[in-house]
């Protein structure tokens, strides 16, 4: 049983600690300027952009443009601020952030390195990063993550210069998230690659997540026998961001940000052509046909005639050349450099079919009934073989070229030769627009003097233009007097939210009572963070959009909704 005297104690106690916590005062936290070093994923595929942060809290700190070593590339890629309330005092935390890249797959380290802060130098903890090759373009597919790019070929092992097609896309998480594509890049010295002329913008359902993708189409082919590694290529895409702003406040309008995304690789094998290739082999890598049409059927000897190819076609028109003459000509025809068209819209994709156009000159030596024949040889991959097509012969008639007739003498009567011909008359038809008459001159006009009704006309301008000038000057004055006698009051921010209009009010007064709030604001808090500036920023700028730009109503009365969003923005404004 407990005594009276200890019972007593005990009520004391717990009396005087209620107390003695009511009256104590808060500790404040201690200022932290710590550092923080952390990587997003320490595994990333080759190309793939990795994130490096560092977290410096209550410190201003001097970052490093870039890190120097080898396998990686390591730079500095912005910033960003924040600001947290912790035991009643400001505690400020900024995150630096670094873009990390390999090329080359293996296992490196990202050394320490030093960081100043203030007047004292900090140093980070090294890094291990692990690059993998990702050959796989299912396992590009990725719900993890919130956008990543892909390769595919519609085949991985094919012949040089064939002309294989390909296509570059981005994944953003979210519907509608791509706002547009910036640019796309694949690039290899072994290979040739079209430019990107369109972009499909699609939608897939990815892992439980809906991905929007931009699709990318285009071809290439291989100069070069042997194994390669395609990728990873490279897709810039401006995305759409749902930004709530600093404490709190939603943005008003979209905003974008660039997003580097970098592909999956393939490794593809190219096969040589197979030897013995005919002599007409042009280069063209496909399935082909084609016409040849002569310009003329009737010429003489020495008369250049043209003949004009047209072949069509799926494969690689950009490598093939003209047909060539079944058998050479030599002293029978004169062959020149045959001409090549192929514009980038008739060009074959791979899928549909092109057109390439030649134009060969030829011209008779000898006396000939045919243009010889043409051979167009290319190799067909389906079949693995080389093709000829045959156009020809062209039946033609060869006419003998017409000899000059010498020109006709005539002898004088007497017989014998004329010893000096006629002296011609000369004649200058060439010289045109010369006058040879006699010179017709004109009076010059006679001046006159301006009239009594010019001088009334301008006299009535002048005064109007002095009135309207005087009138201005007047009002200009009377306004500067007025100012000056009664300057502006700079209201504080907690008296300008008292004035704010509720619902209902004109929309004019609300957003001049809105707007001037918020400068009361910034004048109060001239070291505000950045962010908050920019918020504060848009929404003057909304302000000054309902108030100026004549879009709308400024006397209609404004809406409780309208009115609650703008107030429920300034009440998280912090007051000093």
């Amino acid at each position: 049983m407990r005594s009276p005297l200890a019972v007593i104690l005990f009520l004391c106690l717990a009396t005087a600690i209620p107390l003695r916590a009511q009256n104590a005062v808060p500790q404040t936290a201690p200022t932290d300027d710590s550092i923080t070093v952390n990587v997003l994923s320490d595994r990333i595929a080759v190309g793939e952009i990795g994130q490096l942060f560092i977290k410096v809290r209550n410190a201003e700190a001097t970052m490093p443009e870039r890190v120097e070593m080898e396998g990686l590339e390591v730079v500095f890629s912005g910033q960003q601020s924040s600001i947290k309330m912790l035991a009643g005092r400001q505690s400020i935390e900024t995150t630096y952030f670094y873009r990390i890249r390999g090329n080359e797959p293996g296992t490196f380290t990202i050394p320490e390195f030093e960081i100043r802060l203030g007047e004292r130098i900090a140093k980070t903890r090294p890094l291990v990063i692990t690059v993998t090759e990702n050959s796989d373009p299912a396992a590009a597919l990725d719900a993890t993550k919130p956008h990543f790019g892909k390769l595919e070929l519609t085949r991985d092992t094919f012949y040089v210069n064939e002309l294989v097609p390909f296509t570059l896309s981005a994944y953003v998480r979210g519907r509608n998230a791509i706002h547009d594509v910036v640019t796309a890049d694949l690039r290899h010295e072994s290979f040739v690659f079209r430019g990107f002329r369109e972009v499909r913008t699609e939608g897939a359902e990815v892992g439980n997540s809906y991905y929007s993708s931009a699709v990318l189409p285009s071809h290439l082919f291989a100069l070069k026998a042997g194994t390669h590694r395609l990728g990873p290529g490279e897709i810039v895409v401006r995305t759409l961001q749902a930004d709530n702003g600093a404490f709190g406040l939603s943005s008003f309008f979209q905003r974008t940000a660039s997003q580097q995304l970098a592909t999956n690789t393939i490794n593809v094998t190219v096969k040589p052509l197979p030897e013995g290739a005919p002599t007409s082999f042009t280069g063209g890598i496909g399935t082909f046909q084609f016409t040849a049409t002569p310009s003329l059927n009737t010429l003489g000897i020495g008369d250049p005639v043209t003949i004009d190819f047209e072949v069509t076609g799926v494969g690689n028109l950009r490598t093939m050349g003209a047909p060539v003459l079944a058998i050479p000509q030599k002293g029978i025809w004169k062959t020149y450099e045959p001409n090549k068209k192929l514009n980038d819209e008739e060009d074959s994709d791979g899928f549909r079919a092109g057109t390439v156009r030649f134009s060969q000159v030829l011209i008779p030596e000898a006396r000939t009934e045919t243009i010889p024949e043409f051979h167009l040889t290319f190799f067909d991959p389906a079949k693995a073989e080389y093709v000829t097509l045959k156009q020809g012969p062209f039946p033609i008639v060869l006419t003998a070229a017409a000899a000059e007739a010498p020109a006709a003498i005539t002898y004088p009567a007497g017989g014998g030769t004329d010893s000096a011909a006629k002296k011609p008359d000369p004649k200058f038809d060439d010289i045109l627009h010369i006058r040879a008459g006699a010179p017709r001159w004109l009076a010059a006009a006679p001046s006159s003097r301006p009239g009594v009704g010019f001088w009334i006309v301008q006299a009535l301008f002048s005064i109007a233009l002095g009135t309207v000038i005087g009138w201005g000057a007047m009002r200009w004055w009377a306004n500067h007097r007025e100012t000056r006698r009664m300057p502006l009051a700079e209201v504080p921010f907690a008296q300008a939210m008292k004035r704010l209009p509720r619902a209902g009010a004109p929309r004019r007064e609300f957003f001049h009572a809105v707007s001037a709030a918020l400068a009361s604001w910034k004048r109060e808090h001239p070291i505000a963070p950045p962010q908050v500036l920019e918020v504060i920023g848009r929404v003057t700028d909304r302000c000054d959009a309902v108030l100026y730009s004549g879009e709308t109503e400024t006397d209609s009365p404004v809406s409780a909704a309208e009115a609650e969003e703008f107030l429920s923005l300034l009440r998280r404004l912090p007051n000093r």
